[in-house]
């Protein structure tokens, strides 16, 4: 089961590969539809939750409001963001040693988890396209990520408690102007300009339960295999940030945490393979929909 928003903005399903408009499915099948976006679904207790599961589970069996799923179909599963993007920084060893002489930092593994934040603004959905900026920023680089999202608002998370309240995951893209973050000595500026925040296609709900080491994250340029990881690679697992994020500060329902990048990213290779004009990004996460972008072509 995944979560979409469609391009009319109300809540879709996908299973199997069938996308099902889930406003028209319960039209047709007489039934009350208790949420109608995908915040109102975030929003709602468990068994509005599974209202709307079980909903979407009857149109599929009997192929009521059903096409086959294309990523054209939908935007990003969040229609707006409440609050700025949690980004956690330097979380695999690889990625950390990659970018160390690039940025002027240093080598040396966290002893605890790095938090920055993406503006709103960045926020885009699938086949949205990345603008260029052009003469703001000349080095634009991709950053495949598995991105959290709060089901369950609470303050001093203990790691035991982290996965209860996760309601969901999603592909993201933490697109990163390395100029402007270079410059500024902080990542703020060259992670936050309008639309460096791909995000979706889907959120796919977890119920509670942890994700498997073994899910890998990836991320393709124009069909080359650029990163690949598995989330056992991580630095800091999700517990760990889920805990340190919720420390004396409440993580709200619709949170979104990016949990940190694998190694491959262009600036990572010599020399530098960063984004052009008209590149296709796609990140992959197991479990989920893939996230395809573009790169303006002007």
């Amino acid at each position: 089961m995944h979560y979409v928003t469609l391009k009319n903005g109300s809540l879709g399903a996908v299973i199997q590969n069938h996308l099902i408009d889930l406003e028209a499915a319960s039209i047709s099948l007489g039934v009350v539809l208790e949420c109608n976006d995908m915040w109102s679904l975030l929003d709602a207790p468990a068994q509005g939750q599974g209202a709307i599961e079980s909903l979407a589970q009857q149109a599929y069996e009997q192929h009521i409001a059903c096409v086959n799923y294309a990523p054209e179909r939908v935007g990003s599963p969040l229609p707006y963001l409440r609050r700025n993007v949690f980004c956690i920084g330097k979380n695999y060893a690889d990625h950390a040693a990659e970018i160390a002489g690039k940025m002027g930092i240093s080598a040396d593994l966290p002893k605890y988890p790095i938090v920055f934040t993406k503006a709103t603004n960045t926020l885009i959905g699938p086949l949205d396209t990345i603008p260029l900026h052009t003469g703001i920023t000349r080095k634009i680089d991709y950053e495949a990520e598995l991105a959290l999202v709060i089901g369950k608002a609470g303050v001093n998370i203990t790691k035991q408690e982290a996965w209860g309240h996760i309601f969901g995951f999603s592909c993201y893209n933490d697109v990163s102007a390395r100029d402007l973050q270079k410059r500024h000595n902080q990542w703020h500026l060259g992670k936050s300009l309008d639309g460096f925040g791909p995000m979706g296609p889907a959120i796919t709900p977890t119920y509670g339960k942890p994700l498997s080491g073994d899910i890998r994250v990836t991320c393709s340029v124009n069909g080359e295999l650029r990163q690949d990881a598995l989330l056992a690679q991580m630095i800091f697992d999700i517990p760990t940030l889920i805990a340190t994020l919720s420390a004396g500060m409440t993580l709200q329902v619709g949170d979104v945490i990016a949990t940190g990048t694998p190694a491959g990213v262009g600036m990572g290779f010599d020399p530098m393979r960063l984004l052009e004009p008209g590149d296709k990004v796609e990140v992959a996460v197991d479990g989920t929909l893939p996230l395809i972008n573009q790169m303006a072509l002007v």
